[in-house]
């Protein structure tokens, strides 16, 4: 799984950014009939701020690529959007940032690939609607960009964008101890005195941070047992999620027993105010409000180009992109 990941890095990353289209607009084939503005003899698709989209460069990505299908028209003419839009709202000098990305992905991709690297790094940036090896800053400094936008639009409406995720999900952080065990149904002397010596020193009043970093047999134990932010959605194994909405703040539960062996459960927080102020967790919740908001960021997008200013050099383009984004009159 994590090496198909790895393959697959670039459209996992675009996927983020490209919400669920309703249907595909096909670009006329013929770039010489694009009705509409002009900028230095080339036709114009849209325009906002000191941003132009170009229909020359909506048909170089189209045509100039044979692998490109004539059929993604307008997720084409959408990723052009998307990118002027970015940045004409989001100016930030993300340069060192790049630049570190920049190298980790190329060093990746020759480990990874050996002397084929650059080739399937092309199809990547290709797929992300990139034309060369060249365009790599430029894909990272909009992911970037993209990502600061994201945040300043959960940012400005956090409480009424989690609150209803607080109501249907049961939203909490959670620490564990774990025991391994190769049958937790029975579990053997050694494992069984592990369990009595966890018991042990919680009765005796030792931390469960301590206690975990101790005794847990989980990766987590170096951070105290601690995994975070988890819900209703979170994918846990299904003894282990029930027994953890279940538990009240503050209280460690009986032993679980899940496939892994058992585990001992601790909820941390489950006040949504105390929630939205834990920095550790902000990721999270920002994961959480995506998911349950999957159009929330066509919307930011689409409006932010109005504050722009933005027009378009035929109303078609106009309607293809509002029916791309779900974007109602």
């Amino acid at each position: 799984m994590i090496e198909k990941l790895k393959e697959n890095w670039f459209i996992c990353l675009v996927a983020v950014l490209l919400v669920g289209a309703v249907g595909f607009y096909v670009v006329d084939q013929n770039k010489d009939k694009l009705p509409g503005l002009t900028v230095d003899g080339k036709s114009v698709v849209a325009t906002f701020g000191d941003q132009t989209v170009f229909a020359d460069d909506l048909y170089e990505d189209l045509y100039g690529n044979p692998e490109s299908a004539r059929s993604l028209g307008t997720q084409i003419l959408y990723m052009h959007f998307e990118r002027a839009v970015v940045d004409a709202a989001i100016d930030t000098d993300y340069s060192l940032q790049v630049a570190t990305q920049v190298t980790a992905v190329k060093q990746n991709y020759q480990s990874y690939y050996g002397d084929d690297w650059e080739a399937e790094l092309l199809k990547g940036l290709q797929a992300s609607g990139y034309a060369s090896l060249d365009d790599l800053e430029a894909y990272f400094t909009h992911i970037l960009k993209m990502d600061e936008m994201a945040r300043n639009a959960y940012d400005a409406n956090l409480e009424e964008l989690f609150k209803p995720i607080y109501e249907e999900k049961s939203p909490r952080t959670v620490s564990h101890i774990l025991v391994t065990m190769e049958n937790p149904e029975e579990p053997t002397e050694e494992e069984q005195q592990k369990m009595d010596d966890i018991e042990k020193a919680l009765a005796d009043g030792t931390d469960f941070a301590e206690v975990a970093k101790t005794y847990s047999d989980d990766t987590s134990a170096s951070q105290g047992g601690f995994l975070g932010y988890a819900d209703a959605d979170t994918n846990f194994v299904t003894e282990f999620k029930e027994a953890m909405l279940s538990q009240e703040e503050g209280v460690v539960g009986d032993w679980v027993t899940t496939e892994y062996g058992r585990h001992l459960i601790l909820v941390n927080e489950t006040d949504m105010d105390a929630l939205l102020a834990d920095e550790d967790i902000r990721e999270s919740i920002y994961t959480a409000i995506q998911n349950a908001n999957p159009t929330y960021m066509s919307q930011v997008l689409w409006d932010k180009a109005q504050e722009l200013g933005v027009t378009f050099a035929d109303p078609s383009y106009e309607t293809a992109l509002k029916e791309y984004l779900g974007i109602e009159d």
